[in-house]
C-alpha cells in the first residue's frame, strides 16, 4: 500500500514538473479557451492578442451595434493581433510627419496594411494568471480623430504598464464612416431609433467583456480604469457621460482630449451626413431609405470610407445626441450634473496646435481665428494675447488653438468632475524631446511617457528616461488607488475648481495652480453659452 502510494505521488509529481509555462497560459474567457504568448518566464507576463469581444460587423451587422461573438471549439492561439478596422493612412502619415520633424526619413515608418472590417478585438497584458488576489485594470482607447488608428500600435502595446501590476486592455472600435456614419434608414430599423454612436457601442461591448471575462486573467472587475488620448480621451469621457457605461468603469484618464464638450451634432446631423455619403456613391436622396441602406451595405468598405471624405460630407465622426447612447449633448450631460461621476485624471500638452499650423503661417490665420469666436470673446481674446501675438504670432496661434480644443474644455472637465465629488487630478505635459524643437510639446507626445512606449526612432536622454518611470507610476498608482501620488514620487495635489491645482510633466515635475486661468475664463465661457438649450436643442 505504500509502494502504491509512493507511485502515485510520483506519478502526479511528474505531471506537475511536466507542465509547461504555455500550458499556464491557457484561460478560458468568452466562453471559449484561449492560449497566450508568454513574454517573460520569470514573472508570467503575458500578452493575448487579438481576442474577439463581439461578432463580426460585416454585412447584415454593418451600421448596427455589435452582436456577440460565438465562442469557438478548441483552444484558440491568441499570439496575432486582428487587422485594423476600415480606414486610411492618418495615423500613419501623421507618425510620418513627426519622425520627419524629428529629422527622420518619414519611410522610417511604414503603411497600414492589414485592415479589415472584421476587427473587434481586444488584447490583454496580465502577469497575474492565476493569482487570487486581482490587479487593477486598465482599458485603452486609441485616438486618431475617429476616423484612424488600432489597438496594437507600437505606442500603445501593454508590455511595460503591466509589468508595473496592472491588467492592461487595449481595444478596437470601428471609426470613420464604418463607426459614427448615421443615415434615415439605419434609424428605422433600429428598436431605439437610432444611428450613429456605433463606435461608443462598440467600447461599451467591449468594457462588458471586460466586467464578465477579466478575472480570468488576474484582473478585478471592480477596478477599471478607461484611458485614452485625443479621440480616445474624447470617447472615454463620452462614456461617462452615458448611461450605457454605467458601473462599467470606476476611473478615467483624458489625455488631450475634452473638445468632444463642445461638440453640438446631433442624430439628424449624422443622418444628413450618411445621406450625402450615399449621394456621392449615386444613391440619391429620392431612393427610398430601406433601399438606400441596402446597396450601402453591398458596397465594400473601401468604397464607403473614400466616399465619406467627399464633397458635401460633415460632422460624422463624433458621438452625438442620440437619446440612447447620449441622452443630451455631452457638454451638457457634465454641465448638469448628470455624468457617471468616476474619478478622473485630466490633462493637456503645452504646444498642441503647433505641428498642424499651416505653412506658411501668416497673421491672417490667427485673426481670423479670433473673429470667428464671435463677440465679446473675439475682443477679449485679442487683448489677452496682444503681446504673444506681438512676439511671435504662430506661438500665439499655437497658445490658442490648444487651449480652446484642449487645455481649457479639458479643464472645463475637471471641474464637472471636481464639483461632482469625484476624485480629480491635472497634469499640463511640457516636455521637449532632444531635437524637438519643430514640433515642442507636440499632440501625443505624452504618450510614450505614459505608457512606457517610446519608439525607437523618438531621441531620448536621461531627463526623458525619468519622466517616463515617473509618469508610468503615476497612471498606474491612480488605475490602483484613485490617487496618483506614491512612494518616491514628487506630491501631485488633488486639483480644484477655486484652486486649478495641477502637476507640471516636463524637465522638471512640479505643481502649480491656475493655469491660463483668465484664457480659460474665456474659452469656457464661451462654451458655457454654446451648451445653453436655446442655442442647441
Amino acid at each position: 500500500m505504500n509502494i502504491t502510494r509512493l507511485i502515485v505521488v510520483v506519478v502526479v509529481s511528474g505531471l506537475f514538473v511536466g507542465c509547461t509555462v504555455e500550458d499556464r497560459s491557457v484561460v478560458r474567457a468568452g466562453g471559449e479557451q484561449l492560449r497566450g504568448v508568454v513574454l517573460d518566464e520569470s514573472s508570467g507576463l503575458t500578452v493575448f492578442r487579438g481576442v474577439p469581444f463581439a461578432a463580426p460587423p460585416t454585412g447584415e451587422r454593418r451600421w448596427k451595434p455589435p452582436a456577440p461573438h460565438v465562442p469557438r471549439a478548441g483552444i484558440q492561439v491568441a499570439d496575432t493581433f486582428a487587422p485594423a478596422c476600415p480606414q486610411q493612412q492618418g495615423n500613419h502619415d501623421w507618425y510620418r510627419n513627426v519622425a520627419e520633424l524629428f529629422g527622420n526619413p518619414p519611410e522610417t515608418i511604414g503603411p497600414l496594411e492589414n485592415i479589415d472590417e472584421d476587427c473587434l478585438y481586444l488584447n490583454v497584458w496580465s502577469n497575474n494568471l492565476g493569482g487570487e488576489e486581482k490587479l487593477p485594470v486598465m482599458v485603452w482607447i486609441h485616438g486618431g480623430s475617429n476616423r484612424n488608428g488600432y489597438s496594437s500600435e507600437p505606442n500603445y502595446l501593454g508590455t511595460n504598464l503591466a509589468a508595473r501590476g496592472v491588467v492592461v486592455v487595449s481595444v478596437a472600435y470601428r471609426v470613420g464612416a464604418m463607426g459614427f456614419l448615421g443615415h434615415p434608414g439605419l434609424a428605422a430599423e433600429s428598436p431605439q431609433g437610432i444611428t450613429g454612436n456605433y463606435a461608443i457601442l462598440d467600447h461599451v461591448a467591449a468594457l462588458k467583456w471586460v466586467q464578465q471575462n477579466i478575472a480570468a486573467f488576474g484582473g478585478d472587475p471592480q477596478s477599471v480604469t478607461v484611458f485614452g488620448e485625443s479621440s480616445g480621451a474624447a470617447n472615454t469621457a463620452t462614456l461617462a457621460a452615458s448611461p450605457l457605461a454605467k458601473g462599467l468603469f470606476q476611473r478615467g484618464i483624458s489625455q488631450s482630449g475634452g473638445y468632444q464638450l463642445g461638440v453640438t451634432a446631433t442624430q439628424g446631423d449624422i443622418e444628413a451626413a450618411g445621406v450625402a455619403v450615399a449621394s456621392n456613391l449615386g444613391i440619391d436622396a429620392s431612393t427610398d431609405a430601406k433601399d438606400a441602406v441596402a446597396r450601402l451595405r453591398e458596397l465594400d468598405w473601401e468604397t464607403i470610407v473614400d466616399a465619406a471624405r467627399g464633397p458635401g460630407v460633415a460632422r460624422y465622426t463624433t458621438a452625438v445626441k442620440d437619446g440612447y447612447v447620449l441622452p443630451d449633448l455631452a457638454g451638457r450631460r457634465y454641465k448638469n450634473g448628470e455624468h457617471n461621476g468616476i474619478d478622473w485624471l485630466i490633462g493637456a500638452n503645452a504646444n498642441e496646435g503647433y505641428m498642424y499650423l499651416p505653412e506658411p503661417f501668416e497673421t491672417a490665420h490667427l485673426m481670423a481665428t479670433i473673429e470667428n469666436m464671435g463677440e465679446p470673446w473675439s475682443d477679449d481674446t485679442l487683448a489677452l494675447l496682444a503681446d504673444d501675438i506681438a512676439a511671435d504670432y504662430r506661438l500665439a496661434a499655437d497658445r490658442l488653438s490648444g487651449a480652446r480644443q484642449f487645455l481649457c474644455s479639458s479643464r472645463y472637465l475637471a471641474d464637472a468632475a471636481a464639483a461632482s465629488g469625484a476624485a480629480t487630478w491635472f497634469y499640463y505635459f511640457t516636455r521637449v524631446r532632444p531635437g524637438g524643437d519643430k514640433i515642442l510639446a507636440y499632440h501625443g507626445a505624452e504618450i510614450p511617457y505614459a505608457l512606457d512606449t517610446a519608439d525607437d526612432w523618438l531621441p531620448a536622454d536621461d531627463v526623458d528616461h525619468r519622466l517616463t518611470d515617473v509618469m508610468a507610476q503615476y497612471w498606474v498608482n491612480f488605475a490602483t488607488t484613485g490617487s496618483p501620488n506614491g512612494p518616491d514620487l514628487p506630491e501631485w495635489p488633488r486639483y480644484t475648481a477655486s484652486g486649478g491645482e495641477y502637476m507640471e510633466l516636463g524637465d522638471v515635475v512640479q505643481a502649480g495652480n491656475k493655469l491660463e486661468a483668465e484664457l480659460c475664463g474665456i474659452m469656457n465661457g464661451r462654451l458655457e453659452t454654446i451648451l445653453e438649450p436655446a442655442q442647441v436643442q
